[in-house]
């Protein structure tokens, strides 16, 4: 339940951004011949948007991390399943070997009972020839013995003998008893040996449902799981789109307004204007650092797709402190899924330049800077893999490459 709320969330986020994103492309932009304040509620428009947007993006980057969080729990348990049905499997083989083992000793009993069988034949017909002898010398009795005696001795002797008759009759009934026993054991073990082997065969059966249910679930985890991560490629995707787009239109009505304004100054016989336009531009951190990931057309750290980076990437230590690579007025300082903290300043010529991932900044809308100033510290917020600035070049409302001016 909690995965699809979270994927509707998502969805309806995305369809909001698809809606700014048809908002901003019929925003005008072509207003050359307009007032300044024309463009300016324009620009002011636009910049509502964007923080709108911001809103937007920062709900479903929190939506994000619960995604994340969430992903991270189905590979745990994608893990514990794999391992119980390694378990389950472990237990299947040893039950198959038991069974071989019951299946041996079903054998031997079976071979128990047929000879217990052929011994009670042979004692059986061993009784039969003793009963037959006997019947045919019926008329021998106790007293024809004892009179037929010649002799006291000869009937000692008689007495004797039918006592030996007697006594291998009643051994021969014992030996017919006891093997009737151990016929009767021999079954009654065959009987729960069977019994025993009928439970493991149900304790089989079980657990092979057992481990087929468990590997429908990992597998229905493992599609959730590439859903997931479907799912989040199209949002970053979409993130990096509508924030391109939207910071390049800022930019490019911000030139538009402040040429409108020095038209109007200069029709109207003023001077002036401008934020610290023109001149050379200085470096952005204390020291030349490493570019990580230049201008153009890269394959994203983050989302593994081949997309258009629209400035370069400059490793440098978290806290290092970014400076405005020339004057100008802040225009953006704010936060967004893409570019974390970033500020944003317009330098009254047509460029704008626009730093990223900071920890903080230091500097607020409207506010004049001077080159080489202070604006903001190194970070990693936002899109990011470890800390770095990340510094885009607007000429004209187009991004261009920012090592052309600072080299």
């Amino acid at each position: 339940m909690r995965r699809k709320t979270v994927f509707t969330l998502l969805s309806g986020l995305l369809a909001v951004l698809m809606l700014f994103s048809m908002m901003v492309t019929v925003v005008p932009t072509e207003v050359s011949a307009a007032s300044s304040s024309a463009i300016k509620k324009d620009l002011d428009k636009l910049k509502a948007e964007a923080k709108e947007i911001q809103a937007q993006q920062k709900e479903l980057k929190a939506q994000q991390d619960a995604n994340k969080e969430e992903t991270k729990d189905l590979v745990e348990q994608k893990a514990e399943l794999e391992q119980q049905i390694k378990l389950i499997h472990d237990e299947i083989e040893n039950i198959n070997a038991q069974i071989q083992t019951y299946n041996q000793l079903i054998a031997e009993k079976q071979k128990e009972l047929d000879d217990a069988k052929t011994r009670q034949q042979e004692l059986s017909q061993q009784y039969s020839t003793r009963i037959r002898a006997m019947e045919k010398n019926s008329h021998i009795s106790f007293w024809s013995v004892l009179f037929e005696s010649s002799s006291f001795a000869e009937f000692l002797s008689n007495v004797r003998m039918m006592a030996d008759i007697a006594k291998a009759d009643q051994a021969m009934m014992k030996k017919l008893q006891e093997a009737a026993d151990a016929i009767t054991a021999a079954q009654t073990e065959l009987s729960a040996e069977k019994q025993g082997l009928g439970e493991q065969r149900a304790a089989l059966t079980a657990t092979q449902e057992e481990m087929d249910a468990k590997n429908a679930e990992a597998s229905l985890v493992l599609d959730q799981l590439n859903d997931n991560a479907a799912q989040m490629d199209a949002l970053m995707g979409q993130y990096e789109d509508q924030e391109a787009e939207l910071t390049k239109k800022i930019a490019k009505t911000e030139k538009e307004y402040n040429d409108a304004v020095r038209d109007e100054q200069n029709n109207s016989g003023g001077g002036g204007g401008g934020g610290g336009g023109g001149g050379s531009w200085a470096y952005p951190l204390p020291y030349r650092a490493k570019v990580t990931s230049p201008y153009g057309w890269r394959t994203h750290p983050i989302t593994g797709k081949r997309s258009f980076h629209t400035g370069v990437d400059l490793a440098a230590s978290k806290g290092t402190a970014i400076y405005a690579c020339r004057g100008g007025t802040v225009t953006e300082a704010t936060y967004s899924s893409v570019y974390g903290y970033y500020v944003t300043i317009n330098h009254g010529d047509g460029f704008s330049t626009l730093y990223g991932h900071m920890t903080h900044y230091t500097v607020k809308v409207g506010q004049t800077v001077s080159k080489g100033q202070t604006i903001g510290y190194v970070g990693s917020t936002g899109m990011s893999t470890g800390p770095h600035l990340h510094l885009t070049f607007y000429k004209n409302g187009d991004t261009v490459n920012p090592m052309n001016y600072i080299g």
